[in-house]
C-alpha cells in the first residue's frame, strides 16, 4: 500500500514545488513590473512637470534666463543626470557659444586650466565655465552644434581628439548632447552629464533626452522670439520718444525779422532725421539761420543733428561772422564724432536794418538767390569744407565768409540734398533742373509760396516712392 502511495505523494511533492517556484517567479515578476511601471510614472510625471515649468514660464513672461535654467534643470531631472549646461550662439557676431545656464555638478564641456580640476575647485571652476565661451565649431560643444541631432556621447574618454587636453577629472564623466534649433535658425547647445559613480545613461534615456530637448529648444525659440518683438517695440517707443524731442529741438515758427520773411520745413525721410535748421538770436539786430545735413540717417545722425546744434547755439552768440562761429564748432566736433561722419551746413547772418546777408557755406549745398530786378536765379558757391572732416586747419583756411545784398522782393533759397535727389517710381532724380526751375516759378510770390510749390512738387515728382532721405527747405524773402 505505501509503496503505491510514493509515486502519488512524490508525484504531488514536485507538483507542489513546481508551483511554489511559479509563484516566486511571479511575484518576482510583478514586482519588476510594478518597479518597471512606477519608474514609467516617474518619468512621466517628471517630463509633465518639465513641459508644465517650460510652459509656466513663457505664460507669465519671465526672464530668458529664468527659462535657460528652467530648461536645464527640467531636461536634467527627466533623464535622471547629475547636471546639465546650456551654450547659446552668440548674437551679434554668431561665432562664439555663450554659457547661458550651468549646474554646479555638470562636466565641464571645455578645455581646463589644469589648477583648476584640484580639490577644492568648485567655486572658480564654476566662475570659469560661467564666464568661458567656445567656438561654435571643434570640440565637443563645436561638433554638438554642427550635428543633425543628439548624440550620445557616452564617456568622454572615449573623445580625446575633441579636448586639447581631456584632464582625467572630465575623463570618467558620461555626456549627451543636443544641438538646439528651430528650422534652420541654430540657438544653441544643450547637454547633461552624469558622475562616473553613477555609470552611464541607458538608450531609453537618450530617447528621453531627444524628446525634451526638441521640446526645449520649441520654448527657447518662442521666447526668444518673444524677446526680440519686446525688444522691437521698446526700441520703436524709444525712437519715437526721441522723435518728439527731435521735432522739440526745431523751431517751432519763423521769427519776426525786420522785412525778412521765413518760411521752412523738414521732412523725415525715417523716424529720425539727420537734417536740422535752427534760427539763433545773436543779438538785438542780427539772427543766425541754419541749414544742416548729417552723413548717414537714423539715430547715429539724429545724436550727431542735436551736438552740432547745441555747440552751434554755444557759439554764435555774439559773433557776427558765421564762419568765425563754425570755425570753432568744426574744432569742438572733430574729436567727438566717428571717422565717416560728416555734416555738411550753410549758415546765414541777418541784419534787421541792412538789407544784405553774411553766408558761410560749410561743404553744403549751393544755396539760390532770387532778383526780383534781374528776374535770374543766382547760385551762391563760395568755398567751404564739411565740419568734422578737418581739425581746424583746412577747415579755416578754406571756409570764408561771403556776402550778398537782399533787395526787396528777392528770394533765397536754402535746401539740403533729399530735395534734388528724391526719386520717383523709375528711379530718376528730381534733380537741380527742376529744382531750379520750381524756385524761379514761386520766388516772385514769396516765401510761403515757395516752400509750398516745393511739396506739391516734389509730392507729384515721387508719387507712392517711399522717401529715400530727409527733406528740409528754408525760403527767406525781402519785401
Amino acid at each position: 500500500m505505501w509503496s503505491s502511495l510514493v509515486p502519488f505523494l512524490s508525484g504531488f511533492l514536485l507538483a507542489a514545488l513546481f508551483a511554489c517556484a511559479f509563484r516566486v517567479r511571479g511575484l518576482r515578476l510583478i514586482r519588476r513590473l510594478q518597479t518597471e511601471r512606477e519608474a514609467l510614472l516617474g518619468e512621466e510625471s517628471r517630463i509633465f512637470t518639465f513641459l508644465h515649468e517650460i510652459g509656466e514660464n513663457l505664460t507669465h513672461d519671465q526672464s530668458l534666463r529664468a527659462l535657460h535654467d528652467d530648461i536645464v534643470r527640467g531636461v536634467s531631472r527627466v533623464v535622471d543626470a547629475d547636471g546639465g549646461a546650456l551654450y547659446l550662439l552668440d548674437p551679434r557676431q554668431g561665432l562664439l557659444l555663450i554659457p547661458a545656464s550651468l549646474m554646479e555638478r555638470a562636466a565641464p564641456l571645455i578645455d581646463l586650466p589644469l589648477h583648476l580640476t584640484e580639490p577644492g575647485a568648485g567655486k572658480a571652476l564654476l566662475s570659469f565655465l560661467q564666464m568661458k565661451s567656445a567656438p561654435r565649431s571643434g570640440g565637443l560643444l563645436g561638433q554638438s552644434f554642427e550635428a543633425q541631432g543628439p548624440i550620445h556621447f557616452g564617456q568622454l574618454s572615449r573623445w580625446p581628439n575633441l579636448f586639447q587636453n581631456l584632464l582625467p577629472a572630465q575623463a570618467g564623466h558620461f555626456v549627451m548632447a543636443a544641438p538646439l534649433s528651430i528650422g534652420t535658425r541654430r540657438l544653441g547647445v544643450l547637454a547633461v552629464s552624469r558622475t562616473p559613480e553613477r555609470g552611464p545613461f541607458t538608450d531609453h534615456a537618450f530617447d528621453v533626452f531627444r524628446a525634451a530637448s526638441e521640446q526645449g529648444a520649441f520654448a527657447l525659440a518662442n521666447a526668444t522670439i518673444q524677446q526680440e518683438a519686446m525688444d522691437k517695440r521698446r526700441m520703436e517707443d524709444e525712437l519715437r520718444s526721441a522723435s518728439e524731442v527731435q521735432r522739440i529741438l526745431l523751431p517751432q515758427s519763423a521769427p519776426e525779422m525786420g522785412d525778412y520773411l521765413i518760411a521752412a520745413s523738414n521732412l523725415p525721410a525715417k523716424v529720425l532725421s539727420g537734417d536740422y535748421y535752427d534760427f539763433i538770436p545773436l543779438d538785438q539786430d542780427h539772427m543766425g539761420l541754419v541749414i544742416a545735413d548729417v552723413s548717414g540717417k537714423g539715430f547715429p545722425a539724429s545724436l550727431v543733428m542735436a551736438t552740432c546744434r547745441a555747440l552751434l547755439r554755444g557759439q554764435a552768440a555774439g559773433e557776427l561772422s558765421p564762419t568765425a562761429a563754425l570755425c570753432k564748432v568744426n574744432r569742438m566736433l572733430f574729436g567727438d564724432i566717428r571717422e565717416d561722419m560728416f555734416i555738411s551746413l550753410a549758415y546765414c547772418v541777418l541784419d534787421r536794418h541792412v538789407p544784405r546777408i553774411t553766408l558761410s557755406r560749410a561743404g553744403h549745398d549751393a544755396p539760390l538767390h532770387f532778383s526780383k530786378r534781374t528776374n535770374l536765379v543766382t547760385t551762391l558757391k563760395p568755398p567751404g569744407l564739411a565740419l568734422g572732416i578737418d581739425g581746424g586747419r583746412v577747415f579755416e583756411r578754406v571756409t570764408k565768409d561771403f556776402t550778398f545784398d537782399m533787395e526787396s522782393g528777392d528770394c533765397l533759397l536754402l535746401y539740403t540734398d533729399g530735395v534734388n535727389e528724391a526719386v520717383d517710381a523709375d528711379g530718376e532724380e528730381f534733380g537741380l533742373a527742376r529744382l531750379h526751375h520750381v524756385f524761379h516759378s514761386a520766388a516772385p510770390s514769396g516765401a510761403d509760396a515757395v516752400l509750398a510749390a516745393f511739396q506739391q512738387a516734389l509730392a507729384d515728382f515721387v508719387g507712392g516712392s517711399p522717401q529715400s532721405d530727409d527733406i528740409t527747405i528754408i525760403a527767406v524773402e525781402r519785401r
